[in-house]
Order: structure tokens, then C-alpha cells, then sequence
């Protein structure tokens, strides 16, 4: 009885399985290589498998046993089987569970090597992600290392503009500011502040981002020679002034700034200089001071004659930077 039972359940799962192999080819015959050969299937078609055969070959090794104790029982004259015997002559014998044992055991055993191959090649893998987060770390330390030169070097760059702009010979007080700008690279009627120093908190945190070509004494000497001064000494804030500089200016096609300033300067000095590597304009330095008669415009002119190459290869280097530490610049 549990040989038959065995034999039906079998016999069963065989018949559905067939049911199903014919009802896929029947379906899409021509679909069925492409089937066998999704990623999903294929990612899933081997646990099932080797899952499916240690089910089955449990079930026919319980097979097995009741049909080998029923095939080995010594006959009436007290003569058996011999085991190796009966396993050889059953081979081919698909009324015994000695075939389809071997299968499933094959099932099984080729199940079992690609279950090798797996945490074979998954050691490989976690190994070269271990590699991989290696040189993750190295490229990030070397990255960081990269930023701090970076930020040390416009840091030297601005020690070493301050040490040039602000010589003694200059003038420069504490009545007095310096600034840089540059030319925007993506509009040429605005100018992007790179450079502020003065020994005035305030004076040196405040103040416009950005200029216009076509205001103010900035615009002034911009749009014309490169050069432009302009003093008066009355209050910046009275209409005297302003209408002093705005006569100033009108000459060079300039318009007052329309807003206010955050320095009440009187004495305005301001240089354009041009790339050396190619003939244009990067920047333009603006000296400015509270006071007139403090600054020595003269000395300034001579200074940045002499330093002319200096400044200017400063300023492209500090353009370049300043780009990429404030890439979005506003209004303040």
C-alpha cells in the first residue's frame, strides 16, 4: 500500500508538471526560450529546483526503504537478493523508484554546486566591494585633502592681494576699503565682487555683491580707459555731492548707483587691469576712503604699474576659486 500511494502521488506531481511544460509550449512556442531566459526566472529557477528535488527525494527515499525491505526479504528457502543486484537491474525500471531517485539525486547533487558557485562568486563580489569601499575612502581623504589646499591657497591668495593693495605707501587707514571685482562669466554688464579688505569691520561686510558696468565710478572706469578718480569733500549723502559725482561720471556715460552705499566715501580710486595671458579685461580694483587726502592715488598708480602681473595672475587665480566656493552670489 505505501508502495502504491508513493507510486500515485508521483505519478500525480509528474502529470502536472507536464500539464504545465505543454500549456507554456502551447501558449507562446515561440516565446518559451525568451521565458526560460528572464532575469527573474533565471535568478529563481535554480532554488526552485534543488528545493522541488530534497522535497522529492525524501518522499522517494521513504519510497525506497519499504521498497527494497519488501525486495530484499529472504525468500522461503532462506536464499536473498543481493543489494548491488537489485540497485543494477532496476536502473531503467521506472516502476521502481531506483530512476527517479537517481534523478532527483542528480537534481540535488548539481543543485549543491551551483549553491557552491554562489557563495564562491559572492565572496568574490563582497571581496571587491570591500576593494571598491577602499578606494571610496582614499578618493573621499583625497578629496577633502584636495579642498583644504584649495581653501589654503585662497587664503594666500587674499593675505597676498591684502599685502599688495594695502602697502603703507598707499595710504591706506582705517578710514579706507579695497575692493575687486570681476567680470561675471556669464554677463558682461555686471561685476561680481571676488575681494573686500579694510580695517573697518563694517566698511569690510557690507557693500554691494555685484555692480553694474554702467554705474558709479566702477562703471565709469570700466567702460572707458581703466581709469577713474573722483573726490569731493562734502557730506556723500547731500544732493551736492551727488550731483559733484554725477557730473563726474555723465562725462564717461554713467549713472549714479541706484541704491545706497554702505560707505560714505568721498575719495574714490578705481583701476581696471586686463588678462596678461590674453588681451581683456578680468577685474578692476576700487579704492575707497572717508576721507580725501588719505589715499595717495599717485603712489597707488605706481604700485599697481609695478605689480600689474602680479595682481592680475592673483585675481585670475582668485576668480577661479571663488567661482567654485560661492557658486550662486546675491545681492546683500
Amino acid at each position: 500500500r505505501s508502495r502504491l500511494c508513493c507510486r500515485r502521488v508521483i505519478s500525480v506531481q509528474a502529470m502536472r508538471s507536464s500539464t504545465f511544460l505543454a500549456e507554456v509550449v502551447e501558449s507562446q512556442p515561440a516565446d518559451i526560450t525568451q521565458r526560460l531566459l528572464n532575469p527573474a526566472l533565471k535568478n529563481f529557477f535554480i532554488p526552485i529546483i534543488e528545493t522541488t528535488a530534497s522535497l522529492a527525494l525524501a518522499v522517494l527515499t521513504f519510497w525506497l526503504g519499504f521498497w527494497l525491505k519488501d525486495v530484499l526479504t529472504p525468500n522461503e528457502d532462506g536464499t536473498s537478493k543481493v543489494l548491488t543486484d537489485v540497485l543494477k537491474g532496476n536502473v531503467l525500471n521506472f516502476n521502481t523508484p531506483i530512476p527517479y531517485y537517481i534523478f532527483t539525486l542528480i537534481l540535488s547533487f548539481l543543485g549543491r554546486i551551483d549553491g557552491f558557485f554562489n557563495r564562491y562568486f559572492l565572496g568574490q563580489l563582497e571581496e571587491k566591494e570591500r576593494e571598491m569601499e577602499d578606494i571610496r575612502n582614499r578618493l573621499r581623504s583625497e578629496t577633502q585633502a584636495h579642498e583644504d589646499s584649495k581653501k589654503s591657497y585662497l587664503e594666500t591668495i587674499h593675505s597676498a592681494l591684502k599685502y599688495l593693495l594695502t602697502a603703507e605707501n598707499t595710504g591706506f587707514d582705517n578710514s579706507c576699503r579695497v575692493t575687486i571685482y570681476k567680470l561675471q562669466s556669464d554677463s558682461d554688464d555686471c561685476l561680481q565682487q571676488i575681494f573686500r579688505s579694510s580695517p573697518n569691520h563694517h566698511y569690510e561686510s557690507k557693500g554691494r555683491i555685484k555692480v553694474p558696468t554702467s554705474e558709479g565710478v566702477v562703471g565709469a572706469a570700466w567702460g572707458n580707459h581703466g581709469v577713474k578718480e573722483f573726490s569731493c569733500d562734502l557730506d556723500p549723502n547731500s544732493p551736492e555731492f551727488l550731483d559733484k559725482m554725477k557730473e563726474a561720471i555723465g562725462n564717461e556715460g554713467c549713472a549714479l548707483p541706484n541704491q545706497e552705499l554702505s560707505m560714505p566715501s568721498r575719495h574714490y580710486y578705481a583701476r581696471a587691469f586686463s588678462d596678461h595671458d590674453y588681451p581683456r579685461r578680468i577685474g578692476i580694483v576700487v579704492y575707497e576712503s572717508t576721507a580725501v587726502g588719505t589715499l595717495k592715488s599717485v603712489e597707488i598708480e605706481k604700485m599697481l604699474n609695478l605689480k600689474s602681473l602680479d595682481v592680475s595672475r592673483l585675481v585670475k587665480h582668485l576668480g577661479v576659486l571663488h567661482e567654485e566656493f560661492n557658486p550662486v552670489s546675491r545681492e546683500e
